[in-house]
C-alpha cells in the first residue's frame, strides 16, 4: 500500500501522530510531502518547543528511502492508494490536480472542528463523537514515548494526585486548588502558556523531568485543554499509576472503562468519592493501574490508531 500524506510545516498532534503510526507500519511507502522537518528534529505537537521538550528519535528516520519526486505525476497516474491531507494543507491540496479516482482523507486535528464543504472525501476528526458524519480520530501514544515513560517506573511514589500543565482563562486552576484542599500531598504545578517571548515559563518541566514527576504520583489528573482530547491524557495512561479524567463527549475506539482502566468524573465531588474508594482497596487500585497500561499498549499506540484509520478508509472506499 502506498500513501501520500500532505503536510503543513507547523507541529500538529493528530496528523503527526497518525503519520508516525502509518510510517511504523508501512515504512517509506508512506510519503509525507513536503518533508516535515520538525518531526525528525524531535518535536511532538508543540509549536513552541525548547530543547528540553524534544524527544530525539521518536519519529522514524528518513534515510533517503522516501521518494518525494514527481508527486503530481504520481497522483495523475493513481500511484497512491490513499491521499491523506492535514486540514492545514488544503491550499497545497487545491493546487494539485487530483484524479477523479483519488481516495482522499482530510485530517481535522484542530481544537474546534473546521467547517468543510461536502465533497468526495472522508473527514477524520479529533473533536467529535461521530454525530457530525466525520470519523472520530483521537490522539494516540508513540511506542517510543511509552517506553520513555516506562523507563521511570522505579521512581518512588511520593504524591497522591499529580497535575503538571499550563492554565488559560478557564477553571482548571480553581479546580485543582479545590482538590488540593482534600489531599495535602498533591503535586500540582501550573504555569502560563509558553509564548515566542517566553518559551519556558517558570516552573515548566522538561520532558524527562515531567515524566519522572508524574511517575512519582499514585494518581494522575487529566482535564480538558483547548480541546477535550489532549496529549496529556495519553501520556497519563502510560504512567504507572491510575488516571482520573474529566468526562469527554468524544468517541474513542476501544474506550477506557470507568473503574476498570480509569476513573472518570463529572464533578470534583465525584472525583473525591472515587479516589477515596480506590485508596481503600489496594488490590483494586493495583488492578486498575495495570489494566490501564495494558489497555493503552493494546489499543492506543500510534500503530493501532493507524490500523484503525486504514480499516475505516478501506471500508468507506470499498478498497
Amino acid at each position: 500500500m502506498k500513501i501520500l500524506f500532505l503536510t503543513d510545516p507547523y507541529p500538529n498532534y493528530i496528523p503527526d501522530l497518525l503519520l508516525h503510526g502509518l510510517r511504523k507500519i508501512l515504512g517509506p511507502a508512506v510519503v509525507e510531502y513536503p518533508k516535515k522537518d520538525c518531526l525528525y528534529a524531535g518535536v511532538i505537537g508543540l509549536g513552541i518547543c525548547p530543547e528540553d521538550q524534544l524527544a530525539p528519535g521518536w519519529f522514524p528516520a528518513d534515510n533517503g528511502e522516501i521518494d518525494r519526486d514527481d508527486i503530481e505525476k504520481k497522483i495523475k497516474n493513481d500511484f497512491f492508494d490513499f491521499i491523506v491531507a492535514d486540514v492545514r494543507s488544503l491550499a497545497r491540496l487545491n493546487n494539485l490536480d487530483l484524479s477523479p479516482r483519488s481516495r482522499l482523507a482530510i485530517i481535522d486535528g484542530e481544537d474546534k472542528p473546521v467547517a468543510l464543504r461536502p465533497g468526495n472525501y472522508l473527514v477524520f476528526r479529533r473533536e467529535t463523537d461521530g454525530s457530525d458524519y466525520s470519523i472520530p480520530l483521537p490522539m494516540a501514544l508513540p511506542e517510543e514515548i511509552f517506553n520513555l515513560i516506562a523507563s521511570f517506573d522505579q521512581t518512588e511514589k511520593r504524591y497522591s494526585i499529580g497535575f503538571l500543565g499550563s492554565t488559560q482563562d478557564d477553571n482548571r486552576k480553581a479546580f485543582i486548588e479545590k482538590i488540593g484542599g482534600w489531599y495535602q500531598d498533591t503535586l500540582f504545578s501550573t504555569t502560563c502558556i509558553p509564548t515566542s517571548d517566553n518559551n519556558k515559563p517558570t516552573g515548566r518541566y522538561g520532558r524527562n523531568d515531567y515524566y519522572k514527576m508524574l511517575q512519582s504520583c499514585y494518581f494522575t489528573l487529566s482535564l480538558p485543554g483547548a480541546g477535550y482530547d489532549t496529549f496529556r491524557f495519553w501520556e497519563n495512561s502510560a504512567v504507572n499509576g491510575v488516571q482520573i479524567c474529566q468526562e469527554m463527549p468524544l468517541y474513542i475506539p476501544h474506550p477506557f472503562r470507568d473503574g476498570e482502566e480509569i476513573l472518570f468524573f463529572d464533578t470534583a465531588e465525584t472525583l473525591h468519592r472515587k479516589v477515596d474508594a480506590l485508596l481503600n482497596s489496594n488490590d483494586r487500585y493495583f488492578a486498575v493501574r495495570q489494566n490501564s497500561r495494558e489497555h493503552l499498549r493494546t489499543h492506543h499506540l500510534t500503530q493501532a490508531r493507524a490500523l484503525y484509520f486504514l480499516d475505516k478508509a478501506r471500508a468507506a472506499f470499498a478498497y
